[in-house]
């Protein structure tokens, strides 16, 4: 006697009711996001069509089998095909049409046979499981790829994972029972099983990638808020506010900070003579060769136009005058061809809490601009400190 939990009819409805209400919110979504977050509509698209091949399901018996199986198995197959398409337009990668459309209409073709050729039952549930294991592992290992690697991430890759696991329970499950018929809908607990996983499955998909996607936009957010539009560097509010735990850190440890206080020089000159353009590619120059100069935990930030300010934790006079030279030798002596040449000048302080040092991260740049001053009044292209 086979056991049934619910009737096979209402998972396939709650798939298709399921499915058209995630659609509704990924495309609100894809309107809403940034342009650079790709794959919403794809992903939209995806759990329509599943919903869509849940509901022709369901109508098995009352729809003629040519909707209820072939368009229904082709329909889901598209559609996780495109959970994938998703993916990776979401990580930047080209997706691949091809092959997948190939395969999928490959299983399409051996389902017509399976169902009005052979009428094997068994045949057409192991070569559907058999398609959702390859799509959902391709599925899983896009998602734990994807960036950034949060809980968005981790929650669409276990139900991947979940699905795979499904899917290949049901492929082994198969022989235990070799006399099932291709009943209107199949009352197999086994089978109600698999069914339930595809009909919650579309939600737990979709909720994994709206994860996946706010998170994206919320690192993206916070890097608009910390950081230089043009440059990437540190935005001024976003350096005083991690300046002030390592000012707390050094006081409190006594360990030497540094700040080098840095200017190109000459830069209206530039823009008069080469253009505001040009003078932009001289400042992104200036940061990328600076950043390369730099340690992991030092922070580099532009307080406007050409002036930059580079936070030193745990480095003393010495050291950050090293680092200093460093930069302006390499400004100096290694130019990009494509840029007219420029040098920089520096300034330097360092606290590390003793009388008569500075009191705060403030009174810290203010030295070592007044150091940057004269550097300037003394022929520039030199570190003063």
């Amino acid at each position: 006697m086979m056991t049934e939990l619910i009737d096979p009819r209402t998972f396939l409805l709650v798939a298709n009711l399921l499915g058209m209400f995630c659609a509704l919110v990924l495309w609100v979504q894809a309107r809403s996001f940034p342009g650079d977050i790709e794959g919403l509509n794809d992903w939209a698209m995806a759990v329509v069509l599943i919903g869509s091949a849940s509901g022709l399901a369901s109508m098995r018996g009352i729809f003629p089998d040519v909707l209820a199986i072939v368009v229904a198995s082709g329909a889901l197959l598209l559609g996780q095909f495109l959970l994938i398409v998703g993916l990776q337009r979401y990580s930047g990668q080209r997706p691949r049409w091809r092959p997948a459309l190939d395969g999928i209409a490959a299983v399409v073709i051996m389902t017509v046979w399976l169902t009005y050729g052979s009428h094997n039952y068994q045949g057409r549930i192991f070569i559907m499981a058999l398609a959702h294991t390859g799509l959902f592992s391709a599925g899983a290992v896009l998602a734990w790829r994807a960036r950034p690697a949060g809980f968005g991430s981790r929650f669409l890759c276990a139900f991947f994972v979940l699905g795979v696991a499904v899917a290949v329970w049901r492929i082994t499950t198969l022989s235990i029972a070799v006399d099932q018929s291709d009943d209107i809908f199949d009352r197999n607990l086994i089978q109600q099983v698999y069914l339930g996983m595809f009909s919650l499955g579309v939600l737990g998909l979709s909720v994994g990638f709206i994860l996946l996607t706010n998170e994206r936009l919320r690192a993206e957010l916070e890097f608009m808020a910390t950081r230089d539009p043009m440059t990437g560097a540190l935005n001024r509010r976003a350096f005083f506010s991690q300046a002030a735990v390592e000012w707390s850190r050094s006081m409190r440890a006594h360990r030497p900070l540094a700040i080098i206080a840095s200017d190109i020089d000459f830069f209206k000159k530039v823009n008069d003579k080469y253009g505001h353009h040009v003078g932009d590619l001289v400042i992104k120059d200036f940061t990328i060769r600076a950043s390369q100069m730099l340690r992991l935990p030092d922070i580099l930030a532009r307080f406007g136009g050409e002036e930059f300010v580079i936070l030193l934790p745990d480095t003393g006079i010495a050291e950050a005058r090293n680092v200093a030279e460093r930069i302006r030798r390499e400004i100096e002596t290694h130019r990009d061809r494509a840029l007219p040449a420029y040098t920089v000048s520096l300034g330097l302080s360092v606290a590390q809490g003793d009388v008569g040092q500075a009191s705060d991260v403030e009174a810290l740049i203010a030295e070592a601009d007044a150091a940057l001053y004269r550097a300037k009044q003394s022929g520039r292209n030199r570190v003063e400190g």
